[in-house]
């Protein structure tokens, strides 16, 4: 009985002690310090691009586009924030995608940015469909010579390997997104306003995929470890 007095006595010495805030002060800073190397290890390492080719993306009415699908904008927004990256620190770019700027780190606005591209184009495209728009040949003769220069990229830097998809895969997505900006320059003339007022980070564009049916899935996208899907560091 006395011992338990005596550890009693100890835990409300303790309670009333400064040394309790010291320490929980300590454990506090450890956890936040964990918390922050478990996300970078996690962001940095995520899930292999070529594992969920075949899962849903995106969806938009009744069509599904699979990561398969929308593989250019991955590496595409990944190829754009590199040269950012480089230029922030040529000797080690990797860094710049662990910034936080404007509360959200650089490598999840990137994500961001590649999954509303995707949703953005597939919106536009699906509204050229519905409209019968077609490319002229001055259009497909840009198209054809982006599609090589991309590709060729691509495969320079073995990206295309580490993403696992084929030259005809990222044609198809590309054709879609010129598609798409046809499309979008003929609603905004349409509309009275920019072109670039219906751009995926725009008001007016967001007041239009509010109103759809379009949805990301947010839930795979939050497993790519952007920054680390095409480039190697």
């Amino acid at each position: 009985m006395d011992r338990i007095k005596r550890i009693l006595k100890g835990l409300s010495g303790f309670r009333r002690s400064p040394k309790k805030w010291i320490i929980t002060g300590c454990l506090g800073a450890i956890l936040i310090a964990l918390s922050l190397y478990s996300y970078h290890v996690n962001h940095r390492q995520g899930i292999p691009y070529t594992e969920i080719l075949d899962e849903v993306a995106l969806s938009l009415g009744d069509t599904q586009r699979t990561f398969r699908e929308v593989a250019f904008y991955v590496a595409y927004e990944e190829a754009e924030v590199d040269k950012q990256a480089v230029v922030y620190n040529p000797e080690k770019p990797e860094k710049y995608w662990n910034l936080h700027v404007d509360g959200i780190f650089i490598r999840i606005a990137a994500r961001n940015a590649a999954a509303q591209m995707a949703l953005h184009d597939e919106y536009f495209y699906q509204m050229a469909m519905e409209e019968g728009i077609t490319l002229n040949e001055d259009e497909q003769k840009s198209l054809a010579d982006y599609q090589e220069d991309f590709w060729n990229d691509l495969t320079d830097d073995g990206k295309a390997e580490k993403l696992g998809v084929t030259k005809e895969e990222i044609n198809a997505t590309m054709e879609r997104m010129m598609y798409a900006q046809k499309m979008q320059l003929i609603y905004a003339n349409l509309q009275g306003v920019e072109y670039e007022d219906y751009d995926f980070s725009e008001e007016a564009y967001e007041n239009l995929i509010k109103k759809s049916s379009g949805k990301i899935n947010e839930n795979l996208w939050k497993k790519l470890a952007f920054g680390s899907i095409t480039l190697s560091y």
